[in-house]
């Protein structure tokens, strides 16, 4: 999410995001969505193609907000060009096509009602052809087609919120602060982190390729990116609790083989691809960030760092972090815990941030007005009706207003309070030294020597991949020899530098 962004979603599928995803953002309710995932889990009501498309546009705006859009117009408008051509053949006029990549680093993509379709940019730095784009967006697009997502928001089984803590534990103190912790979930539980059926995933699998086919895109092209995926997973070690494509598209032994069997049956149109050679497409994804990305805040050790913001934060050591495009936090070991930095609101009055946070004129009169790090501050301590103890610290600095949340359950406070009051007060800009720790990963693109193996190339020159990695995204094995001049995908670490975005 972009500096001073106003948090509409943008409706321009044909012109590139002309935003920077830097985290922490301004977050707003989308009641509508509530209200409507409501009905859909009662199960008594179908909702109908506009309300539909309202709940899709609604659950965007939440995935904006709360994953964030990539803003490289290369890489976004080639995902555009090869999804428009999918769109045309699609020919569906009832639905506006939509297509993102998120700045996510788990490879995912996922679909919303209305034609909303996302990939992450962990998804496309696996890539190895034009053919298995085409294969992971007709698949998208076939969710949207077949409505699986509005059938399947009645069955979704809610997802553990933002650190795991319920809403519920700020929303006594105020209604507008309910949702700084917990209140991502009600998207995500109902839309885009509940698995789809294996009829729906083997539907989806079935239309997309053809789609793929009948814009000229080789159907098998899907089939080889899952083979990509279950490598990959199982190089990750097949974490449960990690998201990914596979955790809401579940995978079965047979389905690589029934969407290669499937692909030989279509009839694949003439048309010409944007990218044609392996060459032609890996240059589409040079420069892409792979892993971290410090323009959306990072996490050094247990300090978190937003060169964007200018800001830093030191987490308590040993909690579990956690960044996303509206905040960044930790959670103690035991859950018992935790702490959220995020963006109330511009300006420079941490009073005025806090009333506009949804404070009551009684809660308003109990602030204290304090300084942290020499910046005006201002700080309030609440019990909730649950039991529930909350320090809310509102801090100014460079026209922003800027929120520290620690909470943890009153009978805990003896543990945790002397630590939650602690890192509150490490709030800061950044210091010439964090600037200087930021590095990033961007993909490179090599081209092999004679014989060569990824593992040489690797060796050659360097990269944050380990062997075993370079082979799986480049879609080969360690030990292969390459064909001489074969382009190969590496990503290579440098310093960040803000001002090239």
């Amino acid at each position: 999410m972009p500096v001073d962004h106003d948090d509409r979603l943008h409706d321009r599928e044909d012109t590139a995001i002309d935003t920077a995803p830097v985290g922490l953002t301004r977050r707003g309710f989308s009641g509508g969505l509530v209200a409507t995932l409501a009905i859909l889990s009662s199960g008594c009501a179908t909702i109908s193609p506009s309300e539909e498309g309202k709940l899709g546009a609604e659950a965007a705006e939440e995935v904006e907000r709360t994953v964030g859009l990539l803003s490289d117009p290369k890489l976004v408008g080639y995902v555009r060009q090869v999804a428009g051509r999918m769109a045309q053949v699609a020919k569906r006029t009832d639905v506006t096509w939509r297509f993102n990549v998120t700045d996510d680093i788990e490879p995912n993509a996922f679909a919303l009602p209305g034609g909303y379709v996302y990939i992450t940019r962990g998804l496309v730095a696996l890539l190895n052809s034009e053919d298995e784009l085409a294969g992971v967006l007709g698949h998208e697009m076939a969710h949207v087609l077949e409505r699986h997502a509005a059938r399947r928001a009645g069955a979704a089984t809610p997802f553990a919120l933002l650190f795991g803590i319920p809403a519920g534990i700020l929303g006594a103190v105020s209604p507008a602060l309910g949702g700084i912790v917990g209140g991502t979930g009600e998207l995500a539980s109902g839309m885009v982190l509940a698995s789809y059926s294996r009829d729906q995933e083997r539907d989806a699998d079935q239309r997309g390729i053809a789609l793929a086919a009948r814009a000229g895109w080789d159907p098998a092209g899907l089939a080889s990116f899952l083979h990509t995926l279950e490598r990959e997973e199982a190089l990750a070690g097949h974490d449960p609790n990690r998201p990914g494509f596979f955790a809401t598209h579940p995978a079965t032994p047979e389905r690589v083989g029934n969407v290669r069997t499937a692909a030989r049956s279509q009839t694949r149109a003439t048309a010409a691809p944007f990218a044609g050679s392996r060459g032609a497409f890996l240059q589409k994804l040079e420069g892409l960030v792979v892993g971290d990305n410090p323009a959306s805040g990072v996490f050094l050790g247990p300090l978190f760092v937003h060169p964007v913001f200018d800001v830093a934060l030191e987490m308590p050591t040993k909690w579990k972090t956690i960044n996303t495009a509206e905040a960044a936090g930790a959670v103690a070991p035991d859950g018992d815990a935790a702490v959220v930095l995020s963006l109330s609101g511009d300006g420079d009055d941490p009073v005025a941030a806090a009333k506009a946070d949804g404070l009551s004129e009684a809660q308003l009169k109990q602030l204290q007005r304090v300084r942290v790090a020499s910046l005006p501050a201002a700080r309030l301590v609440a019990d909730t009706r649950s039991g529930q103890r909350a320090v809310l610290t509102w801090i100014a600095h460079r026209e922003r207003v800027f929120r520290v949340t620690a909470v943890a359950r009153v009978r805990d406070w003896g543990r945790y309070g002397a630590i939650l009051e602690r890192t509150g007060g490490t709030f800061r800009p950044l210091l010439a030294a964090d600037r200087e720790r930021l590095v990033e990963s961007r993909l490179r693109v090599r081209v092999t020597g004679a014989n060569e193996t990824v593992a040489e190339v690797l060796a050659r020159g360097g990269g944050t991949w380990n062997p075993a990695q370079m082979a799986v995204a480049n879609g080969t094995t360690v030990d292969a020899k390459l064909q001489p001049g074969w382009p190969v995908k590496v990503p290579v670490s440098q310093r960040y530098d803000a001002s090239r975005g």
